[in-house]
């Protein structure tokens, strides 16, 4: 069987060939929320207040039908990030998020096995992030959203505007105050929500990297 072509280079070989990268995603991540129990801590990285702006490119891995029913599609998407502390702990940071959407790419399978690709531009401003061990350069954090996109032709032939939902697991790495770079999964659903005749829905598993960019705010 011949491999196809996923995000990059990774190949989405069958199912057996899915699980295994996501055993061993899983095992990345692991390893990586070890690790921050041995790196020096990062003195001053969020200090009080302070706008954080960010982009982040995410690309499908893989199908998911969780609660879409569509298979065999395709999903690419950049995301604008405006991030802001809205409490933190000794052992944690609650972030509010929200997102811009410039371009969303989704290949729509059509009942003769060819995608048409659709192209879409929405935002998602109901979002969170909680990261932990805050005082460290490697943070593990969970983050969960919701938005809407709208599309150039109908999505899975029934409608061009469309919701989304997603939740996340990553890791964020500071490299100074002012910048990090974070990586992780996110498990994304979109659908619209019965506004069509029909809705299937389409849920993916997407490998996402970005970058984010601090104003910190000095403490008198």
């Amino acid at each position: 069987m011949k491999p196809k072509l996923g995000v990059g280079l990774l190949p989405i070989m069958d199912s057996g060939g899915t699980v295994l990268r996501f055993r061993k995603m899983t095992q990345l991540l692991i390893g990586l929320l070890m690790a921050t129990l041995l790196v020096s801590p990062l003195h001053g990285q969020e200090r009080a207040g302070g706008n954080e702006y960010g982009i982040a490119f995410g690309g499908q891995l893989a199908n998911a039908q969780w609660v879409g029913t569509t298979t065999n599609s395709r999903m690419y998407e950049i995301d604008g990030r405006y991030r802001r502390i809205v409490y933190k702990s000794q052992r944690f940071a609650l972030r509010y998020v929200a997102e811009l959407v410039p371009l969303s790419v989704v290949g729509d399978p059509q009942t003769n096995g060819q995608r048409v690709y659709a192209y879409g531009i929405g935002g998602s401003p109901v979002g969170i992030q909680v990261n932990w061990v805050r005082d460290h350069r490697i943070q593990p954090f969970l983050a969960a959203g919701g938005g809407f996109l709208y599309f150039n032709r109908q999505l899975f032939g029934a409608t061009q505007f469309n919701f989304t939902a997603q939740v996340g697991i990553g890791m964020e790495l500071f490299t100074s105050d002012h910048h990090s770079f974070e990586f992780g999964y996110q498990y994304h659903h979109i659908s619209n929500a019965n506004l069509g005749r029909d809705n299937p829905g389409m849920d993916s598993h997407v490998l996402f990297i970005g970058v984010t960019f601090r104003r910190n705010r000095q403490i008198p």
